[in-house]
């Protein structure tokens, strides 16, 4: 095995035995179901922040975002300044809010806040397969691209690299719970920071070879596309069930309201550092065939900072993959114990069977991997839009507004889902092109119309006039 191969092998592997000895560290701190999936309100708000900023990255920013601004220039910088508002949003406005509603209501999963605040449990089952089934598309997404980055990193087959993800996974996921992910989370928020900060400095220290021919010319999205792109990814993370499982770990809105300016800063350093990286490697890598190849080009091409950093950059890769699989994983597995098996069983869940559920959904997704569904851009886009467009309608109302009929909210939910899918395939078939015709806005403007049905038909109740 060539000597650089064996280093980066042996750093990967140490990350990796890092994440397990992390899950086995917490496994005692877990007492029950509440603590296995909320942490029980024990869990450190600086903690929980960092963990909702790691989340906020992934390995489609490390490769996808940071190399698409080698084709469109810097105005991708736009569609990182919507995700970084979305997360300074989450944090001042619904993270309060949902820790004072889990405090007081004993919510430990997102089908609890539908089933309190609109009074249906039928309307909490329904958001727990919406949740359940678009969580799993996501994770179908990341799984198969963590495993492509081992593959390419580590020289292993694509079976071998799933294999070795799903295993570290499973271990520290099992063992701990959301005490294991957030904690796993800090560490990784430090190598992201990290990653992100080296590749940024790289690439603006490195010099072009003199004979490199010119790039190819810079090809900018309209003001329009930089918004409707940045707008869709800002609304699907704000709904996202993993950031809840978050803010319901708070314990109470102060705690929360203590590190609302934390996650937010790292985020903006983060996407700042990675969203740039390919306007100002164009004259390093000029010809590329797809500008996903820009990053992995610069780090294991053209040796940015030396062979050292390889295994930074495919360990930052992978801390931002694994970030995001084991809170969904485990979003997953409470979603189906408590609302579904043990409703059937008509028991109190329970942290064994969960463990039990989070093993089988990891496995059935392993499996699902070897053939995938779909590539890892379609999936990922696809589950957003329907979780984003669906949920975040009836989130709103249901933190900053009045209660609504369940009939109302099933609607809501319905026309959602239908209107992402309506807006993901129909302009397609009929070969529509345009920046606002996307699954998340056409998705968000049906599930918004029978609310604003309901609110106008309201009956009004007029002032009394003093006499």
């Amino acid at each position: 095995m060539p000597p650089d191969r064996l280093i980066t092998l042996l750093v990967v592997a140490g990350y990796l035995l890092a994440l397990i000895l992390a899950g086995a560290y917490v496994t005692r701190r877990s007492k029950g179901f509440s603590d296995y999936v909320t942490g029980g309100g024990k869990i450190p708000a600086w903690m929980l922040a960092l963990s909702f900023m790691a989340n906020f990255v992934s390995s489609n920013s490390f490769v996808g975002h940071a190399g698409k601004s080698f084709e469109v220039g810097l105005g991708w910088c736009v569609v990182g300044g919507f995700l970084v508002v979305a997360c300074t949003l989450s944090f001042h406005l619904f993270a309060p809010r949902f820790a004072e509603f889990a405090r007081t209501n004993g919510a430990l999963t997102l089908p609890d806040f539908f089933e309190r605040r609109f009074g249906s449990r039928p309307l909490a089952v329904f958001v727990q397969w919406i949740v359940v089934l678009t969580t799993l598309l996501y994770v179908l997404a990341v799984l198969r691209g963590t495993a492509l980055v081992v593959a390419s990193g580590l020289g292993l087959s694509y079976s071998a690299a799933l294999l070795v993800v799903y295993f570290v996974t499973i271990v520290y996921c099992l063992l701990g719970g959301l005490w294991a992910d957030v904690l796993t989370d800090v560490v990784q928020s430090v190598v992201l920071l990290g990653g992100a900060v080296l590749l940024f400095v790289a690439v603006l220290s490195a010099s072009p070879e003199p004979s490199a021919p010119a790039p190819p010319p810079i090809r900018p999205l309209s003001v329009a596309q930089l918004v409707a792109v940045g707008l869709s990814g800002a609304v699907k993370l704000v709904a996202d069930p993993k950031q809840v499982m978050v803010f319901y770990a708070f314990g109470d809105g102060a705690q929360a309201r203590r590190f609302r300016h934390f996650a937010p800063l790292l985020l903006l350093l983060v996407l700042g550092c990675l969203f740039p990286v390919g306007y100002f490697a164009r004259s390093l890598v000029p010809f590329v065939r797809d500008v996903d190849e820009v990053v992995p080009r610069l780090v294991f091409e053209r040796g940015l900072l030396g062979a050292a950093f390889g295994p930074i950059f495919l360990v930052a890769l992978l801390a931002a993959s694994m970030s995001s699989l084991d809170s969904a994983l485990l979003v997953v597995a409470s979603c189906l114990e408590k609302h579904v098996v043990a409703a059937l069983a008509r028991r109190e869940p329970s942290e064994r069977r969960t463990r039990g559920i989070l093993f089988l959904v990891a496995t059935l997704v392993l499996l699902l991997s070897f053939r995938p569904l779909g590539d890892i851009v379609s999936l990922s886009t696809l589950a957003g839009a329907l979780l984003g467009a669906s949920l975040l309608p009836l989130l709103c109302v249901g933190l900053f507004g009045q209660p609504i009929p369940p009939r109302v909210a099933y609607v809501s939910l319905t026309l959602g889902l239908v209107g992402a899918l309506a807006g993901k395939f129909v302009p397609l078939a009929l070969g529509v092109r345009s920046p606002w015709l996307q699954d998340i806005f056409v998705g968000l403007l049906l599930a918004i119309l029978p609310l604003a049905i309901h609110w106008a038909r309201r009956p009004r109740v007029s002032a009394s006039v003093p006499g």
